[in-house]
């Protein structure tokens, strides 16, 4: 059987670091020369946001008004929304192609538009979903509650749910980083909705009951000088360890060796022009890779997360409750925590796999 060509659609691409660079990472090797469904093209902007396609390794400026000459594919995948402004003329483009749009959501909610200037929100927002009715034959969402989400937004393309993201391979047991203390990891940028602020509370109040512990805090982000005054404030540097932005097979190795993975987000009013929007947690990448590896798992009420972190494997908290929150965290500290072997509930080739059906489904 002939196989059936994928033209992919990225944001950004690894080396950098988030939700989407790892899809797109794992989702390149598995269906680069894949025996049916197989890699076309990669199409990305480069350094100065210029159109470009990498061809077997090689980057090429492109016109996307061209893109027709080039490629027959039989679907065109979406790995953000950052190219909505041009569904409309792909889809002209590709009248034979199924369009394929995976999303966490937020950036739906956040309906950023950058070439058709739209002041009013409400605006930005009609035209996203007006658009993704338009064009897209399916949503792939991460969580049940990012699709009720957006059909309450109006979305009504078909949806199609995969939990999981998580590469299985990168979580193998090494030698302890520190195996005497209790540690507890954090890997999320230091942005409002993450609330490492509250975090950094937490601890201290549990130092003050007489705990000892390492909190470690991965990441960068607008807020990170900030929480290092606080850290500084409380004369916490000796507890609380900021680790910088580190590569995926760091972050994984910190995961494994943690006694408890802590990540207090919860939902966030957020402004934009003309309006704001509830930034919430789709799923959690990092959670699903703590869970994957064995590591109990503390995370704020909100979002997707109820989904995915329940007892015995985790525990979630208000934060809005802090003083209950410190008691759970602090029952937690007191429970002897039994590390639990690496999983494959959440692996990629689970969700790669799920992928093949659907394209066989929509062939």
């Amino acid at each position: 059987m002939q196989p059936w060509g994928i033209l992919f659609f990225a944001d950004r691409l690894p080396p950098l670091i988030g939700g989407m660079e790892i899809h797109a990472k794992y989702f390149i090797e598995y269906f680069d020369n894949h025996h049916k469904f197989h890699i076309l093209g990669i199409v990305t902007k480069n350094a100065i946001g210029q159109n470009c396609v990498i061809l077997k390794g090689n980057n090429r400026l492109i016109q996307l008004d061209t893109l027709a000459d080039l490629f027959c594919p039989s679907f065109l995948f979406f790995n953000s929304g950052r190219w909505i402004e041009t569904f409309a003329q792909l889809r002209n483009g590709f009248p034979k192609a199924k369009f394929i749009y995976r999303t966490g959501g937020n950036e739906i909610l956040k309906a950023d538009l950058v070439s058709k200037k739209k002041s009013s929100y409400l605006a930005r927002r009609i035209y996203w979903v007006d658009t993704l009715n338009d064009t897209i034959d399916i949503l792939l969402t991460n969580s049940i509650y990012t699709e009720t989400r957006l059909r309450a937004m109006g979305i009504t393309a078909p949806f199609q749910c995969f939990i999981g993201g998580v590469h299985t391979a990168a979580l193998k047991a090494t030698k302890a980083l520190h195996p005497k203390r209790l540690t507890i990891f954090c890997a999320a940028r230091f942005v409002p909705y993450k609330h490492h602020a509250i975090m950094v509370d937490v601890a201290y109040e549990l130092v003050l009951r007489g705990y000892s512990f390492t909190l470690r805090l991965a990441g960068d982000g607008p807020l990170l000088e900030k929480i290092k005054r606080q850290v500084a404030a409380y004369k916490l540097t000796n507890v609380i360890k900021f680790l910088g932005v580190l590569d995926h097979a760091q972050i994984c190795q910190e995961m494994v060796e943690a006694s408890i993975y802590m990540q207090l987000s919860s939902d966030h009013l957020t402004k934009v022009p003309g309006g704001s929007y509830m930034h919430a947690e789709g799923m959690g990448r990092s959670i699903l890779e703590a869970l994957t590896a064995g590591t109990f798992v503390i995370a704020g009420q909100g979002g997707a997360l109820s989904e995915i972190v329940v007892p015995p494997y985790g525990l979630l908290v208000d934060i809005a409750d802090f003083h209950t929150m410190v008691d759970q965290v602090e029952a937690i500290l007191n429970t002897p925590l039994v590390k639990r072997p690496i999983g494959d509930t959440f692996c990629w080739s689970k969700v790669f796999k799920g992928y093949e059906t659907l394209f066989d489904g929509m062939g």
